[in-house]
């Protein structure tokens, strides 16, 4: 349930005439009541002048809807005069059951209630109420005849706001309602700042579409929709020379030019259809329960209109296109697989000429490949000019030593179109297959020795693919940046994924010893992660294996893991060789680790990575990742 709002009212902090009292004599006992008994005595009431009840045209309270739930009509009748007479509008009903109902229909900011109610009572009502959503929106003042401390106290367990007791006192009752409309005035503002806030995280800020965040839900029900028998569709829009504009004529006439764009697009969907802002110039649009044939019209209507539209900016004009991919939702697929589609569409659209529909089709994958690959080798390329590619540092914890041994170093791209640093897991693969593999791995190697260089004390352990051993100049090239930087070699640790193919073994065994020799350390990354983890022990010479994750999550829960990792320290300790268990996440994990005899500890409870070394009491911070 939402937190409470508008619980500052206390009836504590009220005057004498608070129903806690030192006289509580003056407030009739807990009994059955029938009729008129519970009214005040009518000649108060009339004796009042109306400007006493009436609200003051000059007054900033705003007019609110109350609703009075009384099962005595005299007394439910009275409260309502005097509560209109305050400028309100209210709704009567007589029990808490037809409370409920009106509440489907409409919302009250205001609820007055009696305790002793037919059915339902008032404090199981409060209960309900406050268990609901919209309870937490409500400010509900309770009338009682009880004056008891712990009666009291009940009624605010239940989730009241305030009580006044009964008989109804006119002073009082007229103070009770002036609190209550202040607090019902602070908790319309409130929800409406919650409001805004809640619409300003689910929507971009330029285009007031929704923003990624809806993506995944809004395809889920689009998903299930399908599976009983409404297949949808989803179009995945990029838009063609976009970057031109932007480039040309700065971001705000981009951002003129995409707010165009969105307005287009808001006039092809339905109700039902949800438009996303994507990215930067990239939209989806969800089409639930749509064929792919109607979907194929809306994707080419909005080419045609997007075409249609002209910027101009003095003396020049610019036209956009728009690629659209279309994929089809039919139940089978989960939401990232038909989000890869849609997106596998969009390369071909593009591919085959821009300004185009394509429908999602098995050779669409293949195309959008080499694709992919072709962008990502380019930009691989070019970061490694300008520095949009950096290394960035997460310390490896000595668990008995209890201080940093050393740091990995971890690739990040860093690209203005993406919020965060990118990982290299995205275009690791692009890289592969574009034939980049040992380039990049030089590029890693020199800018480590770069921040061993310039940073006293710092050692590092650098990730190298198994394709590198096939490079018959690595050693040397190795050797050549410990000689021409004078940096001493035990400050260089290098760490080969299990997962990655190593050519020759054999090879690779002798490479490793002869930087061995020169003062290096090798170690094994991932380990048991796949099929080689044993015969890569059995055949490198390596100093440290470094223990996959998976056996370490929720490792004090996993009875099996942790058999496998004291089988691992003892392979490890008969080997001489060091632990390294990756994925540390808690203390508790941690702490298991060092039972288990574990040698170090890397995880975010330890450092998350980030883009410099840490220092030793910068450690167990849950550091972010800037």
């Amino acid at each position: 349930m939402p937190p409470r709002i508008g619980r500052e009212a206390s009836p504590i902090s009220l005057p004498t005439s608070c129903p806690i009292s030192t006289t509580p004599a003056s407030l009739p006992p807990k009994s059955p009541r029938r009729g008129s008994e519970c009214l005040p005595e009518r000649a108060a009431w009339e004796r009042l002048p109306q400007t006493d009840v009436r609200v003051d045209p000059s007054s900033s309270q705003q007019a609110c809807k109350v609703l009075v739930v009384e099962d005595d009509r005299p007394t439910r009748m009275l409260l309502e005069r005097i509560i209109h007479s305050r400028g309100h509008e209210v709704v009567g009903c007589e029990s808490a059951e037809v409370a409920l109902e009106r509440l489907e229909k409409e919302d009250f900011p205001l609820i007055t209630l009696d305790i002793q109610l037919p059915g339902m009572s008032g404090l199981e009502l409060c209960r309900k109420l406050r268990s609901q959503s919209q309870g937490a929106y409500i400010y509900i003042l309770v009338g009682t005849g009880n004056s008891r401390p712990e009666d009291l106290r009940e009624i605010l367990d239940a989730g009241a706001d305030d009580y006044i007791g009964k008989p109804y006192n006119p002073g009082l009752l007229d103070v009770r309602l002036t609190v209550a409309e202040a607090a019902v005035k602070e908790i319309a503002r409130r929800k409406q700042l919650e409001d805004q806030l809640k619409f300003l995280a689910q929507h971009d800020p330029l285009t007031r579409l929704s923003n990624r965040s809806q993506l995944d839900p809004a395809l889920a029900l689009a998903i299930d929709k399908a599976k009983t028998g409404e297949p949808g569709a989803v179009l995945y829009l990029d838009l063609d020379n976009f970057k031109i504009i932007n480039d040309t004529l700065g971001h705000d006439a981009g951002d003129k030019l995409l707010l165009q764009v969105a307005q287009v697009l808001k006039s092809l969907t339905r109700r039902s259809d949800v438009l996303v802002r994507f990215g930067g110039d990239e939209f989806v649009l969800i089409l639930p329960a749509c064929d792919l044939p109607k979907a194929c019209e809306i994707a080419e209507s909005i080419v045609d209109r997007v075409e249609e539209i002209v910027y101009t900016s003095g003396d020049r004009s610019f036209r956009v296109g728009a690629s659209v991919g279309v994929a089809v939702i039919d139940g089978r697929l989960a939401p990232p697989e038909v989000m890869a589609n849609a997106d596998a569409a969009c390369y071909a659209a593009k591919a085959r000429g821009r300004n185009r529909v394509e429908v999602h089709r098995p050779e669409t994958n293949e195309i959008s490949q080499l694709i992919a690959d072709t962008d990502w080798s380019s930009r691989i390329k070019t970061a490694m000019r300008d520095g949009s590619l950096q290394l960035w540092f997460q310390p490896v914890y000595s668990v008995e030593g209890r201080r940093i041994l050393f740091h990995e170093v971890l690739l990040r791209y860093v690209d203005p179109r993406h919020e965060e640093p990118v990982n290299p897991a995205v275009f690791l693969s692009a890289v592969r297959r574009s034939g980049q593999t040992t380039k990049l791995d030089r590029f890693v190697i020199t800018k480590a020795f770069e921040a061993l260089a310039t940073t006293p004390g710092l050692s590092v352990s650098i990730n190298i693919s198994g394709s590198l051993f096939g490079d018959e100049t690595y050693c040397e090239f190795v050797e050549s940046m410990l000689a021409n930087s004078g940096i001493a070699p035990e400050r260089v640790l290098f760490e080969i994924t299990e997962n990655e193919l190593i050519p020759n073994l054999q090879h690779a065994s002798g490479a490793i010893t002869r930087l061995q020799k020169v003062g290096c350390q090798f170690g094994l990354d991932d380990f048991g992660s796949g099929f080689s983890s044993l015969t890569y022990l059995k055949t490198l010479p390596i100093d440290f294996m470094k223990i996959d994750g998976a056996f370490v999550r929720d490792l004090p829960r996993q009875p099996f893991n942790q058999a496998v990792l004291q089988a691992l320290q003892i392979i490890a300790r008969n080997l001489d060789i060091s632990t390294v268990a990756e994925f540390v996440e808690t203390e508790e994990e941690m702490e298991l680790l060092r039972t288990i005899g574990i040698s170090c500890v890397q995880g975010h409870f330890i450092g998350r990575p980030r883009w410099k070394p840490y220092q030793e009491d910068e450690l167990f911070q849950d550091n972010e990742t800037a």
